[in-house]
């Protein structure tokens, strides 16, 4: 069997029993943690960092995370305190690379990288919501990250 082929079932196989045999607050932590984990080991947090020594506000700061089309599905915006991002693609690089299906659980592990991404570039506490989502079956992925109060 191709290593690939062995990664896709060993993934799906085990998104299969966190669907099954764990309750959602236990696997939306599960996933959350795994999110956080691809934004360190996939390079994004040193991309933000990268780019925090050479800008002076959010602002700058979005635009340079959007001039780099390997690091996220779509383009970062910016409304008062909240940031929101509007993907037509699932921006997952394991559904990207073909390593696994799309998947709902997955979502939550975007969730976690996007709170990683953003609490390490904003130096704070935020929240992320997804309001719809590709694995969920809707058109688009849309993130909101918002301060945390």
């Amino acid at each position: 069997m191709k290593k690939q082929k062995l990664i896709h079932e060993w993934i799906r196989t085990l998104i299969e029993g966190l669907d099954a045999e764990v309750d959602d607050n236990i696997r939306e932590k599960l996933m959350y943690k795994c999110g956080r984990t691809c934004a360190l080991y996939h390079d994004s947090i040193r991309m933000v960092r990268e780019i925090q020594q050479k800008v002076k506000n959010i602002d700058e700061l979005l635009d340079e995370i959007n001039k780099r089309k390997d690091f996220w599905c779509g383009i970062w915006e910016r409304d008062g305190d909240t940031i929101y991002s509007i993907c037509e693609d699932c921006g997952c690089p394991l559904i990207r690379e073909g390593l696994i299906g799309l998947s709902p659980t997955f979502c939550e592990c975007s969730l976690g990288y996007v709170k990683a991404v953003f609490e390490m570039a904003l130096e704070r506490p935020v929240k992320v919501e997804l309001e719809s989502a590709i694995g969920r079956g809707d058109k688009v992925c849309k993130f909101v990250v918002l301060p945390d109060k």
